[in-house]
């Protein structure tokens, strides 16, 4: 898949996950919206019902006089009162209406039809408690989710005949007087709203939401890709094509450095070491020369080894392989390089080897490179008749080598900054004390990392430098990134 492909399904998939993050948002924020307008809904059609109930109710206390008088002047009770009708009506009401109850109820009932139900005690307690005179919620009534309502029904003078005083008496329907006053809370009007209607329009309204943000999705999507690809992933293709065909001739330039640097420098360290043996008869001032030009062809071919694979590194061209490597192995090899160099300065390679150096799994290649780097490092600064010392040992991360040396050390400023880029010792009085690229301990700690090790200084001037190399016993499971800034 090419790389703007990728972008692209990535943008993608940015924006879905955006989307659908919107679209949670939007539900959870309309869902307490619907919630709100739909109490607000129920509660005035509920109110518009308990008005239409009360206008009734009160038709008929209001009429009771002219009911219950015959057209002759005389009293006949007739049983029609305002209770008693209004039940029939809300009766009538909640039979032809499906889903919708409107009943009375009083805390203390004249009738097994006027038993309240845990709401409306609930509701009964709170008019009596509290100066409000209407109490909803949201419940449940026969398994169905419903808005339930109730007003409170106040005691008029009509309604004195009979549930005044005296509390007791028996009134012309037959019930006994409960010696009410005038505002009393004689009972409530209970009202069932069906919230299936209610539901179906917020469902309605919520999806009609949904289509609207995904059509907008899709066309910010489509917007958008066609953006990227014409002002970004278009440029960056170009781009990239043009890295890398840079890539690439840097790859043709390392390889001609690597040749034409090495192979004649590797050729002069050659030839010294031939007209030394064979002109060993020479002058001191002869073969003194001769031992700069092969030491600094040895510093130069460092620097350029150096170089190169730091080149290597930031572009991406150094890979690293891993096999099974005897560190021991690795130790013994560089310390018989660096042998004469030491010898020059009759300074001592001493190898402490602990018991039970496990074999790890890392890059015997890189390894190389590291510690070359540093023993090279300690021999360099090391004075002469010094010595410089190799331990390894094993830790629960792995294995441990420290290297130490007998040289001026590091001061404190400094040693937070060893391990950058073209960094170089120096004294107090800022001299530089060894020749070099100052690239050496930043490719040690680089190539390190990559191998999900670490490495520390400790160094104290006039004291030496020791520095400690912590390898794992196996490979890294992911990419280790670059060591942090020193």
């Amino acid at each position: 898949m090419k790389a703007h492909d990728k972008l692209s399904m990535r943008f993608t998939a940015l924006v879905a996950v955006v989307f659908v993050i919107a679209v949670v948002a939007y539900l959870a924020w309309d869902t307490g919206v619907q919630r709100e307008v739909m109490v607000e809904k129920a509660l005035t059609e509920a109110r518009t019902l308990n008005l239409e109930m009360q206008a009734a109710w009160d038709y008929i206390n209001d009429s009771q006089d002219a009911i219950n008088y015959n057209s002759d002047g005389s009293y006949d009770f007739k049983h029609i009162y305002c209770s008693v009708a209004g039940k029939n009506i809300a009766q009538r009401f909640t039979n032809r209406a499906e889903g919708y109850v409107i009943r009375f109820a009083r805390e203390n009932p004249r009738s097994s039809t006027d038993v309240p139900d845990a709401f409306e005690r609930a509701a009964i307690e709170t008019l009596n408690s509290q100066n409000v005179s209407e109490y909803h919620a949201l419940d449940e009534y026969k398994d169905k989710k419903v808005f339930r309502y109730a007003a409170s029904l106040e005691v008029k003078n009509n309604c004195l005949v009979c549930h005044g005083k005296p509390a007791g008496e028996l009134d012309e329907t037959g019930f006994i007087k409960e010696g009410m006053d005038l505002g009393d809370l004689a009972g409530i009007a209970s009202i069932v709203i069906p919230l299936d209607p209610y539901e179906r329009e917020a469902a309605a309204r919520t999806t009609r939401g949904i289509v609207f943000f995904t059509a907008l999705a899709a066309t910010i999507i489509l917007v958008m890709r066609f953006a990227l690809k014409r002002w970004v992933t278009g440029p960056l293709t170009a781009y990239n094509l043009q890295l890398h065909h840079e890539n690439a001739a840097q790859q043709d330039f390392l390889t001609i450095m690597s040749h034409e640097l090495r192979t004649p420098l590797s050729s002069i360290m050659a030839f010294t070491d031939i007209w030394e043996k064979e002109n060993a008869h020479h002058s001191e001032h002869d073969l003194k020369m001769v031992g700069e030009i092969r030491e600094n062809s040895r510093l130069l071919l460092n620097m350029v080894n150096n170089t190169i694979d730091v080149a290597k590194l930031e572009s991406g061209a150094f890979s690293l392989g891993y096999d099974e490597v005897d560190l021991v192995d690795v130790l013994q090899s560089i310390t018989a390089v660096m042998g004469p160099l030491a010898d020059s300065k009759r300074i001592s390679l001493v190898k402490n080897i602990g018991p039970g150096t496990p074999i790890i799994v890392s890059d015997p290649s890189a390894l190389q490179k590291v510690f070359m780097n540093i023993i090279g490092n300690a021999v360099k600064f090391s004075p002469e008749g010094g010595s410089v010392r190799i331990d390894t040992v094993p830790c629960d991360e792995g294995v441990r080598v420290s290297v130490s040396d007998e040289g001026p050390g590091i001061p404190l400023a400094q040693q937070k900054k060893v391990f950058g880029r073209f960094v170089q010792a120096t004294n107090t009085k800022g001299e530089r004390m060894a020749k070099g690229s100052g690239l050496g301990l930043f490719l040690a700690d680089t190539l390190v990392h990559a191998l999900g090790g670490t490495i520390q200084l400790i160094s104290a001037p006039d004291l030496g430098s020791t520095f400690i190399v912590t390898l794992p016993l196996k490979a890294p499971n992911n990419p280790t990134p670059p060591p942090p800034e020193r």
